[in-house]
């Protein structure tokens, strides 16, 4: 099992391998979300040189050839864009000096990942995802093989209050739901079930490692971090491990966002009604609301034809206001039942204009709400094991009741409203769009494949003799029955889920959460 080591929170380093069995490994640095780079990664992008390090338009070193990511048994050499140390100690010349060559080479050895398109990637499903491993090598170093992994994983937590008399206290339960976990091997030897590997000496310089992953047709939850304690992750991780199964290096995490491919439904005028109760025994107003679409995406414009009318001579329509709110819900069961939470998010909040001149004196209002579904903070509506997001327009009403004396009531009532991300008329215009699946459903897994190729090999191509026919001689028994990497393409994805449970006390973000609503002897994980 590859540790994790690493300096700081935006480096990770390697340490001497005399010590590697003893020392304890640093706790690695903190995820980091491709699309809010940390300002200490934009200086690590590989078509820039570093401070003082020289351009990557030098000459390669005469034994170390180009290569990418072939995955062949050893795998040839990576793109090496530093001449090795010894090299750099011939050409200096008499007006130079050794701290000059120093400062050309890393400062300490790192492992990054950069995608292509910058920070601003997205997965999706039936697309390709390309980027680059980097490796900053300060001091050489033995590396057995260098991987990428991509991982998607459903996180719930919640904090609860348990046992009884001297005994209870605050416990925090959390499931770990990992949807799939695909593996690819850059650079070095395979792992073998009948066979130790190999390791080879890195010298120091400048790696890059490229790679390529096809997501498969099938709609995942989309990436989300709320209610607290309840997250959607898609996460990617580099690794180098080291020789004789000791520890190598690891990057940070990435977390790039995913959405889903969601088709809006056909529009279809329907009609919203409600009776508002004041202090839910008397009927004080009728509201009946008309809008022309039951799904929306984001950057559409919504509208809605909304009419009141008080149920009382003396009542009167005195404000309006309404907001457009984003449910996240979380759940998850316990001991004692399932535990519940939600935060609220307000995406819009605004008023409808009341005219003055209104010849019913308020007793009735015909308004129309107009505005514009924003892009930022609105995801599709969708349900998986332990979290929902559903969305709502939420009015709130307040009435005048009395001529001399008034008194003001505030009611409520919220419109149900379904989002997606791409209109109904693009049903026939995205490729295998129909024929999209469940991920509860599906066995596929994201593949990582030769990035020379525009896609991977077809499952076709899978299916072909592993071995020589059995009627050759003499008997072929040495012949293994071994794909190479680029056609072990038909794995399907394994789903497990850890369980663990702590004392809430000195837990971390334990600050964070507040206890969670315990619906008693409830069991269903259903929604």
């Amino acid at each position: 099992m590859a540790s994790i080591l690493s300096t700081a929170a935006q480096h990770v380093t390697t340490r001497h391998r005399s010590s590697s069995s003893a020392a304890s490994l640093p706790r690695p640095g903190e995820p980091q979300h491709t699309n809010h780079p940390s300002p200490s990664h934009t200086h690590h992008h590989g078509n820039r040189p570093r401070s003082g390090s020289r351009p990557q338009s030098r000459p390669q070193s005469q034994h170390s050839p180009l290569s990418t990511s072939a995955p062949i048994a050893n795998g040839p050499a990576p793109i090496h864009q530093l001449e090795q140390h010894q090299n750099f100690n011939h050409s200096v010349d008499t007006l130079g000096s050794s701290s000059s060559i120093d400062s050309q080479l890393p400062a300490e050895t790192t492992l990054t990942i950069e995608f292509d398109g910058g920070t601003h990637v997205i997965v999706r499903p039936n697309r390709v995802v390309r980027g680059k491993v980097i490796l900053d090598v300060a001091e050489r170093m033995l590396v057995t093989r260098i991987r990428i992994k991509f991982r998607a994983e459903e996180s719930a937590m919640v904090k609860v209050e348990e046992g009884g008399g001297d005994t209870r206290g605050e416990w925090i339960h959390q499931a770990i739901t990992t949807f799939f976990e695909s593996d690819w091997k850059l650079w070095g030897n395979e792992a073998s079930y009948y066979s130790q590997c190999p390791w080879e000496e890195m010298d120091i310089g400048h790696y890059e490692f490229p790679f390529a992953l096809k997501f498969p047709n099938v709609n995942y939850p989309p990436s989300m971090e709320d209610p607290a304690g309840f997250a959607i992750r898609y996460v990617w991780t580099a690794q180098a491990d080291g020789p004789a199964l000791q520890s190598g290096i690891k990057s940070r995490e990435y977390i790039t966002p995913y959405r889903p491919i969601i088709i809006s439904t056909p529009d279809k005028e329907w009609t919203y009604r409600k009776t508002l109760m004041k202090d839910k025994k008397h009927a004080i107003a009728e509201v009946q609301a008309k809008l022309y679409k039951q799904s929306y995406c984001p950057d559409e414009p919504f509208e809605m034809q909304l009419n009141m009318t008080t149920l009382h001579a003396d009542a009167k329509i005195a404000a309006i206001e309404y907001k457009f709110r984003k449910h996240h819900e979380g759940k998850m069961l316990v001991q004692q039942g399932t535990a519940f939470r939600e935060h609220i998010r307000t995406v819009i909040h605004s008023t409808v204009p009341i005219p003055s001149s209104n010849t019913h004196h308020g007793t009735q209002v015909a308004e129309t709400v107009i505005f514009d579904v924003p892009t930022r903070l609105v995801s599709p509506s969708f349900i998986s094991r332990h979290t929902r997001v559903h969305y709502g327009l939420q009015f709130l009403v307040t009435i005048e009741q009395g001529h001399l004396f008034k008194n003001t009531t505030v009611v409520d009532f919220s419109i149900p409203i379904i989002i997606a991300n791409l209109p109904h008329d693009n049903l026939l215009r995205i490729p295998d769009l129909t024929v999209i699946q469940g991920y509860r459903e599906s066995k596929e897994c994201p593949v990582f494949f030769d990035p020379s190729l525009d896609e991977p090999p077809s499952p076709s191509m899978n299916n072909g003799p592993l071995s020589t026919p059995m009627n050759e001689e003499p008997p072929n028994y040495y012949t293994l029955p071994i794909q190479p990497p680029q056609f072990q393409l038909g794995k399907e994805r394994k789903e497990r889920t850890v369980f663990l449970t702590r004392p809430a006390k000195g837990a971390l973000h334990s600050q964070e959460m507040y206890p969670a609503v315990i619906i008693q002897g409830l069991f269903d994980e259903d929604w």
